[in-house]
C-alpha cells in the first residue's frame, strides 16, 4: 500500500482505488468507499479535515488533476476537478477556520467546501527578503497562534515568513526571531507540522526549529533543534557531538 499522509492520529494508504485508515495509537482501521476507476487519476496526498468522530470530518485526496472529498459515513465520493493545469498540492493547514494549501510552484491556494468543493489561488506578494531561487525544499506552512507561517530552507539556514492580510494583496514578511515559540517540520512532505508554545515547559529550546533527523546514523535522535539564524548542519554536527561525548 501507498502512505499518502497522517492527520488526526490516522495513516492514510492507498491500494489503487482502495484506500485505508489506520489509527497509529490503536491500530483501529476506517475503510472509505472505493473510489471510482478511472484512467491516469493517481493519487498521491490524503488529508483528514478533522477527527473521526467530529460532524465535520472529511478525508481529501488529490491527484495532479482533480480533488476528492469523502464525508466520513457516507458511500460515495465527490470530484472537483483543477481549473487550467495540473496542480501538485503536497500541504493543506487550517487557519481560522479556512483551508490553505500550498503547491509545488510555492503558490497559496484555498481550498472551499461550499457551495462546493473546489480551489481558488490566492494572490500574494512576495517581499524583496523572500528568497525562493535556489531554494533546496518546498516550504513549508505551519500555523503559530493567530499567524500563517511559511517556512523555507535556503544554502542550510531556515527562513520563516508570515503572511500579511493587512496589506492588499497579502504579503509575505519575513520574520527574525520566533520569540518564545518552537516549531516542527519534516523532511518527508506528507507529515503535519504544527508550532508550541513555551516548549521550556518539556525541556524544548524557545526560537528553535526541530527538524527530523538528517539521516539513520541520528536515530536516537529523532529532532534536531536549530536555532533561527544557525545552519541546520552546524546543529547536526553539535547534537551528533554531544551524544559522542556523552557516550564515552
Amino acid at each position: 500500500m501507498r502512505f499518502l499522509g497522517c492527520s488526526y492520529g490516522y495513516l492514510i494508504f492507498s491500494c489503487r482505488e482502495h484506500f485505508l485508515l489506520v489509527d497509529a495509537y490503536t491500530c483501529t482501521k476506517v475503510k472509505p468507499p472505493k473510489l471510482p476507476a478511472k484512467r491516469n487519476c493517481e493519487i498521491y496526498c490524503g488529508f483528514l479535515m478533522a477527527p473521526l468522530s467530529s460532524p465535520k470530518s472529511r478525508l481529501l485526496l488529490c491527484s495532479r488533476k482533480s480533488m476528492f472529498l469523502w464525508k466520513v459515513g457516507t458511500t460515495s465520493w465527490t470530484e472537483s476537478p483543477f481549473v487550467g493545469e495540473a496542480k501538485f498540492i503536497y500541504q493543506i493547514v487550517l487557519f481560522k477556520g479556512q483551508m490553505f494549501a500550498m503547491d509545488s510552484l510555492y503558490r497559496l491556494n484555498t481550498i472551499s467546501l461550499a457551495p462546493q468543493l473546489g480551489m481558488q489561488e490566492v494572490t500574494v506578494l512576495w517581499g524583496e527578503d523572500v528568497v525562493v531561487v535556489g531554494s533546496s525544499n518546498v516550504p513549508w506552512l505551519v500555523v503559530r497562534g493567530d499567524m500563517l507561517l511559511m517556512v523555507d530552507v535556503v544554502e542550510y539556514f531556515f527562513q520563516v515568513f508570515r503572511l500579511d492580510f493587512s496589506a492588499k494583496p497579502a504579503k509575505w514578511v519575513k520574520l527574525e526571531k520566533l520569540e518564545n515559540w518552537a516549531m516542527f517540520v519534516s523532511i518527508g512532505l506528507r507529515r503535519p507540522t504544527f508550532s508550541c508554545m513555551n516548549p521550556e515547559r518539556w525541556g524544548g529550546k524557545s526560537n528553535c526549529i526541530y527538524i527530523s533527523s538528517l539521516s539513520s546514523q541520528d536515530s536516537d535522535a529523532p529532532w534536531i533543534a536549530t536555532e533561527l539564524g544557525q545552519s541546520i548542519y552546524s546543529a547536526a554536527h553539535r547534537d551528533s557531538y554531544g551524544r559522542r561525548k556523552a557516550g564515552d
